[in-house]
């Protein structure tokens, strides 16, 4: 009877261990993430209580999360989540800056007083334009149709957003129940993106110097012979910084989740970040690299104030984008790695600018080779897959050995994509002169190809070989349409 003794002790030590485990570090991520994303989600994005919770936070997630609790005040704009009444997160929206996470009641009060006045932005819809008539429309529209129903009778898809561009006018869009085409959704880590738009309108505008210099970081520059002071633009954008983070998602203590869900000050905590390999010689795709860039803005800008308008009398501005914004931690400091939300077509005008060499409504808005410097590899990428903040392939295009993968239509080599967590793409095929969008929750990835997707829509369109003011002269289109 002792081993049985012993046995029946070891699971009680067990589970008081799993218990312990999951209030210690499990419960504040839990209630962080339930918060946050209930609050963008119900205030930013317009959606219902109930639909927030069961889809945006519980759907195809983690399971702990059905412990957590949430409530949502309406009148006072804020949803806050807890454990069994432990480690409560308080996530507070504010009109222009979205959703922000805090842990005490008094602070919300100091953020709410501190939402930046923004001018109203004048509207410029983009025109719109049938499908050209060389295009197989019947192929083209069961393309769309695939991509917004559910593979099987589980739905797990979920796509909530599909735009196409072509010559800069929509030609396609589609949208889920309950989303239309001012609906801001969120983009992930196409904020990343964007934020590399973001610094190439600051350089445009002579406020940072050349990629190749440091950094402003007064953490770094301030202590003597601190290694990460020489990190520069360029290696943050190239994601070879070398300071050490783990952008491990499924592990609820790593870096990106601390810092997204359980840190207050995100920009602070990726800047204190300590250096891990000689900078500009290891590739490491992360989320602090981006916000390292955030502070560094910050810290340019000179006041609060002024840091917050940036995105909007820089950018949103000039294209018109009207129905986005881009969150930030309690300290004010953007979250450019994560939490911008942003219509369809919205997220489209920021590819479209790209895809016209950052020139809009006659005015160069990046810098002349900006979107040449974004779009060639970093040198520390393998595979060249990745540039300044932009994906130069799509995950899974090539295997380990950097050979490329015969699986369905091919993307035309010249594509680069803007992409983000449960399936956000941004595609743009300049010898298509395409631009293609999708939003979603897709968090089980064979449920939505999107390799398959964005190039079937590809294969329909000939090639952009000259132009000759406007007229384009455009490559006889022999592809065959994907079953």
């Amino acid at each position: 009877m002792t081993w049985i003794k012993a046995t029946f002790i070891g699971l009680i030590l067990l589970g008081i261990l799993v218990i312990s485990a999951f209030f210690i570090w499990l419960a504040p991520v839990g209630a962080g993430y339930t918060a946050k994303i209930m609050c963008s989600a119900i205030f930013v994005n317009g959606l219902s209580s109930d639909r927030a919770r069961d889809e945006d936070v519980l759907a195809d997630n983690n399971p702990l999360l059905s412990l957590i609790t949430a409530n949502v005040d309406l009148r006072h704009q804020t949803v806050s989540a807890h454990a069994f009444g432990f480690r409560t997160r308080i996530a507070v929206f504010r009109p222009n800056l979205g959703c922000t996470l805090s842990d005490d009641p008094a602070r919300i009060e100091q953020l709410r007083a501190t939402s930046p006045l923004i001018r109203p932005i004048p509207a410029q819809p983009l025109r719109t334009a049938s499908v050209p008539g060389n295009i197989d429309r019947r192929a083209f529209n069961n393309i769309l149709a695939d991509a917004m129903d559910e593979p099987g009778t589980d739905i797990s898809r979920r796509s909530r957003a599909i735009v196409v561009l072509h010559r800069g006018k929509v030609i396609a869009e589609r949208y889920a129940p309950g989303i239309n085409a001012t609906t801001p959704l969120p983009g992930w880590s196409m904020t990343k993106s964007v934020f590399n738009a973001l610094l190439g309108r600051m350089q445009q505008e002579h406020m940072i110097p050349g990629v190749d210099s440091p950094v402003l970081i007064n953490e770094w520059q301030s202590r003597t012979n601190d290694p990460r002071a020489v990190i520069t633009y360029d290696q943050l954008l190239h994601m070879s910084s070398g300071l050490e983070f783990d952008e491990s998602y499924w592990n609820p203590l790593s870096d990106v989740v601390q810092m997204l869900f359980v840190e207050p000050a995100t920009a602070g905590f990726a800047v204190a970040r300590p250096l891990e390999h000689k900078p500009g010689e290891y590739f490491s795709y992360n989320s602090g690299a981006t916000n390292v860039l955030s502070a560094a803005m910050r810290n340019i800008s000179g006041s609060i104030l002024s840091y917050q308008h940036i995105p909007f009398d820089m950018l949103f501005r000039p294209l018109g984008i009207r129905n986005a914004v881009i969150e930030t931690d309690q300290d004010g400091y953007f979250i450019g790695s994560s939490f911008m939300h942003a219509s369809a077509r919205d997220w489209a005008k920021i590819g479209q600018l790209f895809l016209q060499d950052g020139v809009w409504n006659d005015e160069q808005l990046l810098p002349p080779d900006w979107v040449k410097y974004s779009v060639t590899p970093a040198p520390a990428a393998p595979n060249g897959i990745y540039g300044a903040h932009w994906w130069l392939q799509l995950p899974g295009s090539r295997d380990k050995d950097g050979n490329t993968r015969i699986n369905g239509p091919t993307i035309p080599d010249d594509a680069f994509f803007a992409l983000g967590h449960d399936g956000q793409i941004i595609s743009i095929i300049p010898s298509k002169e395409l631009v293609i969008v999708r939003l979603g929750l897709t968090r089980d990835g064979s449920a939505f190809d999107q390799h398959r997707f964005v190039g079937s829509i590809s294969a329909l369109f000939p090639d952009i070989i000259a132009r000759n003011g406007d007229t384009t002269v455009e490559v006889e289109n022999t592809a065959q349409s994907a079953e």
